[in-house]
C-alpha cells in the first residue's frame, strides 16, 4: 500500500497546490487534489494553476486523488481536463496520474480510462507515471519523445498489457509494469509479456520493471532467455512473491555481463538461495525487504 505521497519529483520539490496562495514559481513540481466534497473541481484548479505568472514554463505536474474517485468515478475527466489545457502547459514533461495514498484510495479502487489522450496532447512528454489499473487503455499511440512510462497498479488487465505493446514510443527508456494479482485485476501470464520479452519493442530501453507480480517465479523463468535482457542495464521484480525457485531461475543472468542491477526486494527466498546468486552474477544485486511466508500465502507488496 502507499502510505505517503512523494515529496519530490523528477528532481523538483513537490509543493501542495490549493490556491494562488500555493505559487513558488514555475521550477517545482505542484501537487493537485481535491477531496470527496469539494465544491472545487479538479479542472477549476488546473484553470487556477495555469493563472499564475510563469506557468507555461512548468514543467512537472501530480494529479492526485479527484472528486469521488473512491466511490468510481473514472479518471476520463481528468484526462480531458488536461487536454483541454495542453496549450497552456507547452513546458510540460513529467506528468504523474493518480499519486494518492491508500487512505484517499486505494491502489485497486483506483478507476482510470484511456490516458493515451494525454500523449497526443502532450508531443514533448518525457515521463508519465499512472496509478491504477482499473479501467486503465491505451489507445494506439507513437509518441516521439516519451522516455519513460511506468504503471502502478495492483492488477494490471491483459487487455491494457496488449494495447500498451501495440504503442509505439521509439525514445522509451524506462519502463516499469506493476503487474498486480489475479484477485485486484491481473488477468494475464507471461505469454502476455513475450512481444516485450522478445525485443523488438522500445528499441532504447534500457530499464525495466516487471513488478509487485504474482508471477514473479514464472517471469523469472522465462526472462533469462528473452532477447530483450541483452541491452538492460537495470532489471526490476521486486515488489513480487519471488521465492527461492524464482531466485534459481535467475542464475541464468550470469551470461548477460552488460547487466549493471538486479533488484528483487520483498522476496521470499532463502538466504542461501539469496547468496548463490549474489556470487554469480557481475551485477549488482539489491535483495532488500526478505518476507516471511504466511501460511504458504506469498504476497506481493500493493495488491488492493
Amino acid at each position: 500500500m502507499y502510505a505517503e505521497l512523494l515529496d519530490e519529483f523528477h528532481g523538483r520539490r513537490v509543493v501542495e497546490f490549493d490556491d494562488s496562495s500555493a505559487w513558488e514559481g514555475p521550477h517545482v513540481a505542484y501537487r493537485l487534489r481535491v477531496d470527496y466534497d469539494s465544491k472545487v473541481t479538479m479542472g477549476e484548479k488546473i484553470a487556477t494553476l495555469l493563472d499564475q505568472p510563469d506557468s507555461d514554463k512548468l514543467s512537472a505536474l501530480i494529479v492526485g486523488a479527484w472528486s469521488q474517485v473512491c466511490e468510481g468515478e473514472d479518471g476520463a475527466k481528468v484526462i480531458a481536463d488536461l487536454v483541454e489545457f495542453a496549450p497552456r502547459l507547452p513546458g510540460l514533461r513529467y506528468l504523474f496520474l493518480g499519486e494518492m495514498t491508500y487512505e484517499e484510495c486505494e491502489i485497486s479502487w483506483i478507476k482510470q480510462s484511456d490516458v493515451c489522450p494525454i500523449l497526443n496532447a502532450y508531443p514533448k512528454l518525457e515521463a508519465l507515471r499512472v496509478r491504477g489499473g482499473d479501467g486503465l487503455a491505451f489507445s494506439r499511440v507513437r509518441h516521439e519523445s516519451l522516455k519513460e512510462l511506468a504503471i502502478e497498479t495492483g492488477g494490471l488487465p491483459r487487455s491494457a498489457i496488449r494495447e500498451l505493446f501495440l504503442c509505439d514510443f521509439p525514445s522509451l527508456e524506462h519502463l516499469e509494469l506493476l503487474l498486480g494479482e489475479e484477485n485486484y485485476g491481473f488477468d494475464g501470464g507471461v505469454e502476455d509479456l513475450q512481444p516485450l520479452l522478445a525485443g523488438k519493442l522500445f528499441p532504447r530501453l534500457k530499464v525495466l520493471g516487471l513488478m509487485n507480480s504474482e508471477i514473479a517465479n514464472d517471469i523469472a523463468a522465462v526472462i533469462v532467455n528473452a532477447p530483450i535482457v541483452a541491452r538492460l542495464d537495470t532489471l526490476d521484480l521486486s515488489m513480487g512473491n519471488l521465492d527461492s525457485e524464482g531466485v534459481r531461475s535467475l542464475l541464468g543472468l550470469a551470461a548477460y555481463p552488460q547487466l549493471k542491477q538486479l533488484n528483487i526486494s520483498h522476496h521470499f527466498a532463502s538466504t542461501d538461495a539469496i547468496d548463490a546468486l549474489i556470487k554469480a552474477l557481475p551485477c549488482h544485486v539489491i535483495a532488500e525487504d526478505p518476507q516471511e511466508l504466511e501460511d504458504d500465502w506469498r504476497p506481493i507488496l500493493h495488491a488492493e
